[in-house]
């Protein structure tokens, strides 16, 4: 019974979410509402079980004195901080002459966005060196790859020491291959993902994938 009662909670409401996108009745619609509802309630509960874990975790490897323990204690540190700043200023508990969660936005502003600025940064040398790699002619692909990669880059790179017109030239290039050529292949690729999420969602609903059993 571990295990059928989940599918079967997973099939009937599964089913009744397609019932409700298919049929525009009041009771279907209503049926949707409650259920996204409870969806909701279902993902705050998995995200503060995920936080727990995290925790457990955290402090496990503190304790433990594991080579990583300083980075655990920062996360701890900032996580229950930010927490604490934001639960002080929704109850009103402190305040800032600048509004709102003005304190929470100070550290966004200050603290969390510029270190997402740096790790954006440190992944373009990442990109840049696998799009060397993959760039190398070594098969039609790969030469097919390289030719297109260098038209796109010359039509968005100004060229101060080309004619305008060779600078033209490429930017007609650059917007056919993007309007074309590579819209081309992601439609292909959306509609790939598109019939797979299909697929994954059929087998979910019918009971046929059992992953989120832990199986």
């Amino acid at each position: 019974m571990k295990r059928e009662i989940p599918i079967a909670l997973t099939v009937i409401c599964g089913l009744l979410i397609t019932w409700a996108f298919f049929s525009p009745s009041e009771l279907s619609q209503a049926v949707n509402v409650e259920l996204t509802a409870w969806a909701s309630i279902f993902f705050a509960v998995a995200f503060l079980l995920g936080i727990g874990n995290l925790v457990r975790i955290s402090l496990k490897q503190i304790s433990a004195r594991h080579p990583d323990w300083p980075y655990k204690a920062l996360l701890m540190l900032m996580l229950f901080g930010y927490l604490s700043i934001g639960l002080l200023e929704i109850h009103g508990v402190i305040e800032s002459e600048y509004g709102d969660k003005a304190y929470q936005d100070w550290i966004y502003e200050r603290i969390f966005k510029p270190l997402q600025s740096t790790m954006f940064a440190l992944l373009a040398f990442y990109i840049a060196s696998a799009a060397f790699r993959a760039f190398r002619a070594r098969s039609m692909e790969a030469t097919l790859l390289l030719t297109a990669g260098a038209l796109v880059m010359l039509g968005q790179v100004p060229l101060p020491i080309a004619p305008p017109e060779v600078g033209a030239f490429f930017a007609r290039v650059q917007g056919f291959l993007m309007a074309y050529v590579n819209a081309a292949g992601q439609s292909a690729i959306i509609m790939g993902a598109a019939l797979g999420t299909l697929a994954t969602g059929l087998r979910i609903v019918l009971g046929l994938e059992r992953s989120y059993l832990s199986e």
